[in-house]
């Protein structure tokens, strides 16, 4: 393939990932006045190719290009043996074995895997940091290494660890069922006076509708990737039944579709008996304009058919002047008379 003085297509050999910086091949070469000759010899039977976005050196004689990919099969052999010494589950699916530079380049980490899953007999279950350090001393050594895992075919089950929610969202459970239903609350003051309503008398519905908990959904916070999702299996319950509760205004109600578009198979419905009783009370007031200036006028289609028709109108006529009804309007003695 090269030259036997080509020492660099040697290394390469052995080289980890596919594509590689200039930076690294000059500390790769054992000899640095050798870099440019064997980058271009290499360059010309294809074993580097030059990755053109990452733009050249500068050096207008000998110009070289910042990142190129490797396209070379590896010589190194393993022994299926070796492989077959990890513990069954390492081998179960028998990606190693068709994949044996996967094992070269992670034998490290393995073996240490290895060793844990012949020796751990305890039934503790931890966080994937928490798992990591305790296995390899580093607590972010598993997030390194997430994709092999799963093409191996190993779960956090099987590690004993959970994934802590990306976002620890604030909430107020009393009690932590298998079946629960919890009201999202878009704004801190209706679920903290909700959350003061539970606590302190102990009641358990609102409007008539029984309630296991209450969380704060932090405005547009709640819809970032995966956020909800994570919280949402976090709580660890068979069945979870989410209620949504918002301002009735474009931001509002653009936050609930988003947040069922990002969480769809939590399958979140509206609270709609506190959306009744917030048009309701604003009937015979001024409502404050919207401070939001986006214009994004969210799709209602799928909403207003929840609602009667005068509330249909009321809400389409909010919207469209751009007004806010803030749920700021169920105030603590709204919910107060309402809680039982």
């Amino acid at each position: 393939m090269s030259k036997p003085g080509n020492t660099l297509y040697k290394v390469l050999q052995e080289f980890p990932r596919k594509r590689i910086t200039l930076e690294e091949l000059g500390r790769l070469c054992s000899d640095p006045e050798q870099l440019i000759e064997q980058i271009k010899e290499l360059n010309d039977k294809c074993v580097l190719v030059p990755v053109k976005s990452s733009g050249t050196n500068g050096n207008q004689k000998n110009p070289l290009f910042m990142r190129y990919t490797i396209c070379i099969e590896n010589t190194i052999q393993v022994s299926p043996d070796e492989i077959y010494a990890l513990h069954p589950r390492l081998s179960a699916n028998g990606y190693l074995l068709r994949n044996r530079m996967q094992f070269v380049n992670n034998r490290a980490f393995l073996c240490r895997l290895s060793e844990w899953l012949t020796n751990h007999k305890g039934n503790d279950v931890m966080s994937r940091r928490e798992r990591s350090f305790s296995i390899f001393g580093e607590e972010k050594e598993l997030d390194n290494h997430l994709k092999l895992l799963e093409a191996i075919g190993l779960s956090g089950d099987t590690l004993k660890y959970y994934e802590t929610p990306e976002q620890c969202f604030s909430d107020y459970i009393p009690v932590r069922k298998q079946k629960m239903t919890l009201l999202i609350c878009e704004n801190k003051d209706i679920w903290f006076n909700i959350r003061r309503l539970m606590y302190e008398s102990g009641v358990c519905s609102l409007f008539d509708i029984q309630i296991d908990g209450v969380i704060f959904g932090q405005g547009n916070d709640i819809t970032g990737k995966d956020k909800f999702r994570s919280y949402s299996a976090y709580l660890g319950a068979y069945i979870v039944h989410f209620l949504y509760c918002g301002d009735i205004d474009r931001a509002g109600f653009d936050i609930f579709l988003r947040l069922c578009k990002a969480a769809e198979e939590l399958h979140i419905e509206l609270f709609l008996p506190a959306y009744r009783k917030m048009l309701e009370l604003s009937r015979n007031i001024q409502l404050p304009d919207s401070e939001d200036r986006r214009c994004i006028i969210p799709k209602m289609s799928d909403i207003l058919p929840m609602f009667q028709a005068d509330e249909q109108k009321q809400i389409t006529q909010i919207l469209q002047d751009n007004k806010r009804l803030p749920q700021e309007i169920l105030s603590y003695p709204v919910l107060a008379d309402n809680m039982r």
